[in-house]
């Protein structure tokens, strides 16, 4: 999936895809996100070379690399009343040989996300932003709520 056809999409969740290696949470470790849209779903995780790699996603079901399937596990990744709503901008960003490593999306109602992929995977949620932000604003605005959801 190419990063363009997230602009305009509706999504209605954000999840945290993580693994629990030998049922041991002091272990777990966050390695993707699925958006939850009208039409389906779309995973972020980090690719073999730590690039970003957006995928078709199998909600409700996990993504099938994700084996065994008893050691991974869904989350929320917004836990407040912020409305995600309307990908409005979808910024890429790019390393030095113009590989795409992550992205900053923003989001109707007031919510941005900027997602990391390489050796750590992590996700920030930036919320309390004015409907329709601009995502190369977003992450510089006043008066937020930030989370930040990493790999251990």
């Amino acid at each position: 999936m190419h990063i363009e056809q997230l602009r305009q999409q509706e999504v209605r969740m954000l999840l945290g895809i993580s693994h629990t290696p030998n049922d041991d949470p002091a272990e777990k470790t966050l390695e993707a996100v699925e958006m939850v849209t009208e039409s389906g779903s779309m995973v972020f995780t980090s690719g073999t070379d730590w690039s970003l790699r957006i995928e078709q996603g199998s909600w409700p079901e996990l993504p099938t690399w994700c084996y065994p399937p008893p050691c991974w596990s869904f989350s929320d990744i917004v836990t407040s009343s912020a409305r995600l709503g309307r990908i409005r901008e979808v910024l890429p960003l790019l390393n030095r040989y113009a590989e795409l490593t992550g992205a900053r999306l923003s989001f109707d109602g007031g919510v941005a996300l900027s997602v990391h992929a390489g050796d750590q995977f992590s996700v920030e949620v930036t919320e309390g932003l004015p409907g329709g932000a601009a995502a190369e604003n977003a992450f510089n605005a006043s008066g937020t709520r930030h989370a930040r959801h990493q790999a251990r």
